[in-house]
């Protein structure tokens, strides 16, 4: 199921809230990113449960780490159950970035596949775009020029943009 969310509207629920209520915007840029980096870590740590719970609001809102870690969560079967397609779907997104890294990956696993699972792979990273990708999320990511390196050994910094986005639902299982 899909929402329609404007910050706006959010904004004007929590000032409209009354007294002893704080106004909280839902998807804080700084909180989504710090949701991703735990996620990020817990994922390195083995912590495989909490770092999909950290990850998943991040990714369905298009912050790219946090798909690209999805990605192999489904695809190496850690916590999630193993889905070829759903993980191709995740790493098909997360190539927005631009990480030439991230495409080799999915082009090797994707030279592998079978032609159903091509077409399984082509309709899923579609759909995920029109739902999680920069665009419909009105994000903008590019690379940090921070010494720093996180998963994956680069770091991406995604920043959302105000207006009107629509949170869809993460399918866990095909």
């Amino acid at each position: 199921m899909a929402k329609c969310i404007s910050v706006a509207a959010i904004l004007a629920v929590g000032l409209l809230g009354g007294c002893g209520s704080t106004p909280v915007s839902l998807y804080s840029d700084n909180t989504m990113k710090k949701k991703e980096y735990n996620g990020i870590k817990a994922y390195k740590k083995g912590l495989y449960e909490q770092a999909f719970y950290d990850l998943k609001e991040p990714a369905a809102l298009g912050y790219k780490s946090a798909q690209y870690t999805l990605a192999f969560m489904f695809l190496k079967g850690q916590y999630l159950e193993q889905s070829t397609k759903l993980g191709m779907g995740w790493l098909g997104v997360a190539k927005e970035a631009g990480v030439e890294n991230w495409s080799a990956q999915y082009d090797a696993f994707y030279s592998a596949a079978t032609t159903q699972q091509k077409r399984q792979i082509d309709e899923t990273v579609a759909l995920y775009i029109t739902q999680f990708g920069v665009k419909a999320q009105n994000m903008t990511c590019r690379r940090s020029t921070s010494p720093r390196r996180t998963f994956g050994e680069v770091k991406i910094d995604c920043t959302k943009h105000e207006g009107s986005v629509t949170e869809h639902d993460i399918q866990i299982i095909e």
